[in-house]
């Protein structure tokens, strides 16, 4: 599959590892394209880095996974069919990739995908602003929070946009930067989805990542954050290698920082 961008080991901690057997899949129908391991397989594999990705088809997503399997993380990834997946056939040999086919919007897909996970990584956003997915964020939002309860998991990375709680200039200047993908209907979704964290901060250890206008590029590993409204471009390499980073540091811990490229 061609892509405009490509990955890097560059800034990241990469174990050497022996050929791979093929992916897990918890999906009959995927199973006929990708070869099966035992369900045990998974039980006794699955230690240690565990990181659930939502929004895997999307090319953000794409990039987290890449990196996070690049890093040896243990990575499961929740779609609702593979005719999107822009998976490499190298990623879908990684043994250290789970699928499992569901819906964010179903609990009991949820917990099948949370469960036993360390932390989670929501990248999820709206396919188009036409479709039913132009809420997606804040709906899916409060069925990861349940679950995530249910199973003790506390740590969640979420990606959403700056220009949220903003003014009426910012949220202006905002549409006029990312143009016809984002309006105020989704900088209000993705506002009402970082309500749902904060109010379980009790709970939650999370961090909300704020990227500028994301497009395909390189990742530098040159990127500036603060907790200022500043629109810049910020290749989506960038923002994956930071999710990371900060996966590890937790130096964001409760609070939004901004990331834009130079």
């Amino acid at each position: 599959m061609s892509r405009d961008f490509k990955t890097y080991r560059k800034s990241l901690s990469v174990d050497i590892l022996f050929p791979p057997p093929l992916a897990i899949t918890k999906d009959k129908q995927l199973s006929a394209k990708i070869k099966l391991r035992p369900y045990n397989f998974i039980l006794k594999s699955i230690r240690g880095k565990n990181l659930l990705v939502l929004g895997a088809t999307g090319d953000l997503g794409f990039q987290v996974i890449s990196q996070a399997l690049e890093a040896s993380y243990h990575v499961t990834i929740l779609i609702r069919n593979d005719k999107n997946l822009p998976l490499e056939s190298h990623h879908l040999r990684n043994p250290n990739l789970v699928i499992i086919t569901g819906s964010v919007l179903s609990r009991e897909d949820m917990n099948k995908a949370v469960e036993g996970q360390d932390a989670i990584i929501n990248c999820l956003g709206p396919r188009a602003l036409w479709t039913s997915d132009i809420d997606i964020c804040s709906r899916s939002q409060k069925i990861i929070i349940e679950s995530m309860k249910f199973y003790g998991v506390k740590r969640i990375i979420v990606v959403t946009s700056q220009g949220i709680s903003g003014n009426d200039k910012q949220v202006g200047r905002i549409q006029s930067f990312f143009g016809f993908n984002f309006t105020g209907k989704v900088i209000s979704d993705k506002e009402l989805q970082e309500r749902y964290i904060k109010e379980n901060s009790d709970f939650l250890e999370w961090t909300i990542i704020r990227p500028g206008k994301l497009y395909n590029g390189e990742l530098t590993g040159h990127y500036k954050l603060n907790e200022n409204f500043a629109l810049m471009k910020i290749s989506r390499a960038n923002v994956a290698h930071f999710i990371l980073k900060e996966l590890q540091t937790g130096i964001w811990l409760k609070r939004t920082p901004t990331i834009n490229g130079y």
